[in-house]
């Protein structure tokens, strides 16, 4: 699941402490969002998939502007690959909608 590899990666990084931080801040949820969608196995909606694109999109281009030593230069690059994998699954959920409305 996207989120949950997302949340792992921004663990690693140190720049998420707990699945209701990451609920609350990244997802813009509530704080149960994040376990909630584990347990019954939901894949984020749009919405989510948006506002997580945008928060690493954000994060990384502040990060960008003043990373100095190599680890924060490379955690700068692992924002964006994790941005790429979001917009990869927003293209992915709208062309499925798409299909749902032709």
């Amino acid at each position: 699941m996207l989120l949950e590899t997302v949340y792992r990666e921004l663990r690693e990084m140190w720049m998420v402490e707990s699945q209701y931080e990451f609920s609350r801040f990244w997802l813009g949820q509530s704080r149960s969002y994040m376990s909630c969608a584990k347990a019954r196995k939901r894949p984020p909606s749009l919405l989510v998939l948006m506002r997580l694109s945008q928060k690493l999109a954000s994060i990384s281009a502040k990060y960008a502007a003043v990373a100095t030593t190599e680890m924060e230069k490379a955690n700068c690059r692992k924002l964006s690959e994790l941005n790429c994998m979001a917009i990869r699954a927003i293209k992915e959920l709208q062309s499925g909608v798409v299909e749902l409305v032709h």
